[in-house]
């Protein structure tokens, strides 16, 4: 029968589906023959592993992406010719594979993976390719696949009977295309197919001719110092970056005035600014806009793949003398804040990891999720944290309770006050209908307004207050509520306020978050003369201008990841296309004017290509101007292999297990590699770094453990492991009087664990065993039988 169809018979689905299935089987055998290979040439620890069931899974997907696209190919050959379009789909699969197992060659040999670029790859003088196995397997593939696709001819029948099934499945395999691949399991046809595509594709790739095109030199653009009276000191600085802050609750004419009572107030007596606007739609975005005046890359700024050179307020006052910190109740690990605050060496890092005991975090949400801790307790947290006495200070605070799904303490407690609130209200039908349908939104802006007004009361009392001055501005207009045009989401007050401000002002200007670093920086530099880089490249230039527009000025927005659509140019606002003229109240005007039009545009294309350029190519600011120099950790192909072969995903809590289970096995050097590729990612994973000094004790190297583990206790106080683990090295390393000492800390923190209780008494035991060691005496009020059972 088989036979017989060769000559002149069409052929059907019936013949079709071995074809795919066959060229499934042999992209599963070339998947096996990777690892067995890496096996054997020591990367891998075995071929039979979860990077291997990940590559059988994307090998399904890519094959049913095949079978769908070639389904249409085979049947229109088929008509116009009988055999037609079974002889090119046998052909164009054999190619396939014989591509794939090109590729794979190539992977295995040098152990990166092509993409678009595959001809200067293979020239480069690093590349490294032997065609002998290629010739040794190739042969042996495109026979497997004639073999199977024959063969495989008989489970048709099967098949055509779960049709509907087929469906399912073709659909669940389509959706393993989008997750998350590492080389080592990736097809590397998809990839090589998919990055020539979205090259092709790019269509805002910037072709200007300066290397740096954000780059110019330094020039100071004071206009903040006729409004302050700074002394001889240089003042302390505390920036409020408040969640989902927007003007339609502070500012001029707000849509629902009477919400923050107290953030109202402090207009009274502050720079508030009336046209003022957020440069993202996204929370997490905020930060590199205010601290760094840094464009977004594709997906935030933060998320950018590898260090990109820039200058914050974080680095240049940190040179200046300044001390530094952020403070957040939530987890800063979320979209590698933690890593960009990290890079910046910011002096001391409060987030949920930092909290302790005695604060509870807010309720979880349906998936059982708590964003962190409640923005009373951060302020209260914050303040009295210790050992951070030098001034000046640079101190930024971002709430989380305004936010989705605004979970805050005594909820009912604000929904009380919102209905007596309502009560007495003077604002529309349509608002207080909105207010009602959203209480948990309203309730939450009214705890975190007294939230801030307690963080000020308290602060008042401090001996430096004289000589600090406050910043808040929101995050982004929140977005769960309805906004009056396209623009609503992006307005967001700002406010400059404190003991050092002259008096009262409202600025009609434009101005943006990226406008802070560089006028704040200018202000300082006047004043101080600052140690500043001769050259600089952030996105703002002011706050203060004479009119409301400055014709030249342009404000890029970040709507979300992979979200730019939106761009002011002087008083002109595009989004999705549309372009509209602003008034002095920023509301939007239509606009018809196609000079004006093309001249918006063109200057929004070149930015965007200009934001995607200098965050992927690193093209900020170069390596010799750049402020702190970024902390590398190398990791070599051979290594790079392992660890994916290990570890794929963003769970880097089932890495952190992974590496504990190779610490505990002995592996030593497999764990701490697999800890030093967590902590690359995720600088603040305290497990992983406490590990890292349980692994260097285990090993006997108690110096570099005292090290690692000393830093981590520094970094998170309140975190009993720490304590557990360096009271450990202490004692296996005779130095037991250290561990007396670091009771003390351990007190002043407030750490309340019966391990570390007991370790300490071990230590106390152990000392007193030992005729020749005398006890240290211990002053203060730390008693000499601290943590031992009364």
């Amino acid at each position: 029968m088989e036979k017989n169809k060769d000559i002149g018979e069409k052929r059907t689905l019936r013949d079709f589906i071995p074809l795919v299935l066959g060229c499934y089987g042999c992209l599963a055998l070339l998947g096996l023959y990777q690892h067995i290979r890496l096996f054997f040439a020591g990367v891998l620890d075995s071929f039979l592993n979860k990077s291997f069931l990940l590559l059988l899974m994307h090998h399904i997907g890519f094959t049913a992406v095949l079978g769908l696209i070639f389904a249409f190919i085979f049947n229109f050959l088929e008509r116009k010719k009988p055999g037609l379009g079974y002889r090119t789909v046998q052909w164009v699969f054999s190619v396939i594979l014989v591509l794939e197992g090109l590729l794979i060659e190539y992977y295995i040999q040098n152990y990166e993976i092509l993409g678009f670029g595959i001809a200067s790859a293979l020239n480069s003088n690093n590349a490294h390719y032997s065609l002998i196995p290629v010739f040794l397997t190739l042969p042996i593939l495109v026979l497997s696949y004639y073999y199977l696709s024959r063969k495989l001819v008989s489970i048709y029948r099967p098949i055509s009977r779960m049709y509907p099934f087929t469906i399912i499945l073709f659909s669940i395999f389509l959706a393993t295309l989008n997750s998350d691949k590492k080389p080592i399991n990736e097809n590397k046809t998809q990839h090589l197919i998919v990055s020539t595509i979205e090259h092709t594709f790019e269509f805002n790739t910037y072709e200007g001719e300066a290397e740096y095109p954000l780059l110019t030199s330094y020039q100071a653009k004071d206009v903040l110092a006729p409004h302050l009276n700074l002394g001889t000191e240089k003042p302390n600085i505390v920036i409020l970056i408040v969640e989902g802050l927007g003007s339609d609750f502070v500012g001029q004419d707000p849509r629902y005035p009477g919400f923050t009572p107290f953030l109202n107030t402090l207009r009274n007596d502050a720079l508030t600014w009336d046209n003022f606007i957020s440069n993202t739609g996204e929370s997490t975005a905020a930060l590199p806009s205010i601290i760094g005046s840094l464009p977004f890359g594709d997906t935030g700024f933060t998320n950018a793949e590898g260090f990109v050179n820039r200058h914050t307020l974080f680095a240049i006052l940190k040179r200046n003398g300044y001390a530094t910190s952020f403070n957040y109740g939530g987890n800063t690990a979320l979209n590698h804040i933690d890593r960009f605050l990290d890079e910046e060496r910011v002096d001391r890092v409060l987030d949920k990891n930092n909290f302790g005991e005695s604060y509870v975090m807010q309720e979880t949400d349906a998936a059982g999720i708590s964003l962190g801790y409640p923005d009373k307790d951060l302020f209260e947290k914050g303040m009295s944290l210790t050992g951070f006495a030098q001034s000046p200070r640079l101190d930024v605070y971002q709430t989380l309770s305004s936010r989705s799904p605004y979970l805050i303490p005594n909820r009912k407690r604000y929904e009380h006050k919102l209905d007596r609130l309502l009560q007495e209200t003077t604002i529309g039908k349509k608002e207080q209908k909105i207010v009602q349908n959203h209480k948990e939104i309203f309730a939450s802006l009214m705890y975190t307004d007294e939230a801030i007004r307690k963080f000020l009361t308290d602060y008042r009392k401090r001996p430096d207050y004289n000589n600090t001055l406050f910043l808040l501005t929101g995050t982004h207009n929140l977005t769960d509520l309805p906004h009056n045009d396209e623009l609503g989401r992006y307005k967001v007050p700002l406010i400059i306020f404190g003991p050092l401000v002259k008096k009262p002002k409202r600025i009609k200007s434009l101005a943006s978050h990226a406008d802070i670093v560089p006028s704040l920086v200018s202000l300082l530099d006047s004043a101080y003369d600052l140690k500043l880089p001769q050259q600089v490249a952030w996105l703002g230039t002011r706050l203060l201008d004479s009119e409301i527009f400055d014709p030249t000025k342009q404000i890029s927005l970040f709507r979300g990841k992979n979200n730019i659509q939106d761009f002011i140019m002087g008083p002109y606002y595009l989004t999705d296309n549309s372009i509209y003229r602003m008034d002095e109240n920023l509301q939007l005007m239509n606009l018809e004017d196609d000079v004006v039009e093309k001249q918006v545009k063109l200057g929004f294309s070149y930015f965007k290509s200009v934001n995607s350029y200098v965050t992927k190519a690193n093209r900020i600011i170069p390596d010799g101007d750049i402020i702190y120099t970024p902390k590398k950790t190398n990791f070599s192909k051979q290594d790079m292999v392992w660890i994916h072969s290990v570890f794929n995903g963003k769970d880097f809590d089932q890495a952190y297990a992974s590496a504990r289970d190779l610490a505990h096995a002995q592996d030593w050097d497999r764990a701490l590699l697999l800890c030093r590729y967590i902590l690359k990612e995720i600088p603040r994973h305290a497990d992983t770094e406490i590990l890292m000094g349980r692994i260097y004790s285990w090993q006997k190297d108690y110096a570099k453990s005292i090290t690692v583990l000393e830093e981590a206790i520094r970094k998170y106080p309140t975190y009993a492991d720490g304590y557990a683990a360096l009271l450990d090295t202490f004692f296996w390393s005779d130095q037991h009087n250290r561990a007396i000492d670091l009771s003390i800390r351990i007190k002043e923190n407030g750490i309340d664990s019966d391990k570390v209780e007991s370790k300490v008494l071990r230590a106390r035991k152990k000392l007193g065993s030992l005729e020749k060691i005398e006890r240290p005496k211990m002053d203060g009020p730390i008693a000499e039988n601290s943590f031992v059972d009364s």
